[in-house]
């Protein structure tokens, strides 16, 4: 029997736009100036998926609100620079945001991104308009790969978890998905196949192709 779904919730960075290097590059400025070591894998295992504040604190120790919004400030700065010019949506977005919005299927946002890069990103692109819920880093106290993020788009769509599916590019992200008790789907752009098979088997590449659904009824 096919599971019913009826939310749609996505990670922002990785998934929406395939951000990546430009985060790295901007991490690593960061790293340079203040000190302190750090190199992609360190980066895709240790720092992805996470809210600001977790990775200030684990840098930097105990920090007060106002330094890690000055931190916050100083690092996603840098990154908005280098994407700029060069921000799109992930292969296929866009059509199946249109898909599933002429289904009349709910869809949320569930990120860890600072609001200053939600709204880089959705207003950049003009894709704002497909979600009906927006949850961003600044609206949880445990950033992922505690399920809160989920649990409140689950929440706020007024569904079940069990009837929501998480797209979401990190193990962090997908540990996140699966303790709220969605359904979840890698996409594999900031960590490989591989990577990704030890939380979810159903993984994809980008959304071009819509082969994933076939197991689902919406």
């Amino acid at each position: 029997m096919r599971q019913l779904l009826k939310g749609f919730i996505f990670d922002m960075d990785g998934v929406i736009v395939d951000n990546h290097i430009f985060h790295f590059q901007a991490w690593m400025e960061f790293a340079k100036k203040y000190n302190f070591n750090l190199d992609e894998t360190k980066y895709r295992n240790e720092f992805n998926g996470k809210t600001n504040a977790d990775l200030f604190r684990m840098i930097f120790g105990d920090l007060s609100e106002k330094q890690i919004l000055e931190y916050s400030i100083e690092k996603e700065s840098n990154y908005q620079s280098l994407y700029k010019s060069k921000i799109k949506p992930h292969e296929g977005v866009v059509s199946f945001l249109n898909y599933l919005e002429n289904r009349g299927l709910k869809i949320a946002l569930g990120t860890s991104a600072p609001k200053s890069n939600v709204d880089f990103t959705l207003d950049t692109l003009a894709l704002r308009q497909y979600f009906e819920v927006i949850v961003d880093g600044s609206e949880v106290k445990r950033g992922k790969p505690n399920k809160e993020v989920y649990s409140k788009c689950c929440d706020a769509l007024e569904l079940p978890p069990n009837e929501c599916i998480v797209f979401e590019d990190s193990i962090a992200g997908l540990q996140s998905g699966k303790s709220a008790g969605c359904q979840v789907i890698g996409v594999a752009t900031s960590h490989t196949e591989a990577e990704l098979l030890f939380e979810t088997k159903r993984i994809i590449k980008d959304f071009t192709n819509l082969r994933f659904l076939e197991e689902f009824q919406l």
